[in-house]
């Protein structure tokens, strides 16, 4: 609506003060994620990466979904391998902890994050794009380093 919503506070959102019913601390060391990739062809949907969900009260609609994209081997055949151009009917935020995220390499650091609102259509950026479409499809490691 052409104006910018600030809000401060003394505290950080992840101060847990407490919980109710089976909502609690969790700690997971997402190096220890087994990731699932497509083998044959096409890039799967993003939720297979979802290691942790949320659940709201409508089904199949999460209130926030835990999503890790870690270092992976890439080998799908004729297709378009990095992450495509959608819209979800949930909100989606993604944060980077460490190593490069192949749909933005250059512009989206760790420590970094982006927050797409319900059906707000994004994907990679142009430069990746034009890398992908014209990349010969041999196997490669996604997102080390």
């Amino acid at each position: 609506m052409g104006k910018l919503f600030v809000a401060q506070q003394q505290h950080s959102p992840y101060d847990v003060v407490s919980w109710h019913g089976n909502y609690a601390p969790y700690k997971y060391d997402l190096a220890n994620f087994m990731v699932i990739n497509s083998v044959s062809f096409d890039h799967a949907d993003p939720s297979i990466f979802t290691v942790l969900t949320c659940p709201s009260v409508k089904p199949g609609v999460a209130i926030a979904d835990f999503v890790i994209f870690p270092p992976r081997w890439g080998v799908s055949d004729h297709t378009f391998r990095p992450p495509y151009y959608h819209r979800n009917c949930m909100s989606e935020f993604m944060g980077l902890v460490y190593g490069s995220y192949e749909a933005k390499e250059g512009g989206f650091r760790p420590g970094g994050a982006s927050l797409h609102s319900m059906m707000t259509p994004h994907g990679p950026d142009v430069e990746c794009f034009q890398k992908a479409t014209n990349a010969q499809l041999n196997p490669q490691r996604v997102a080390d380093g």
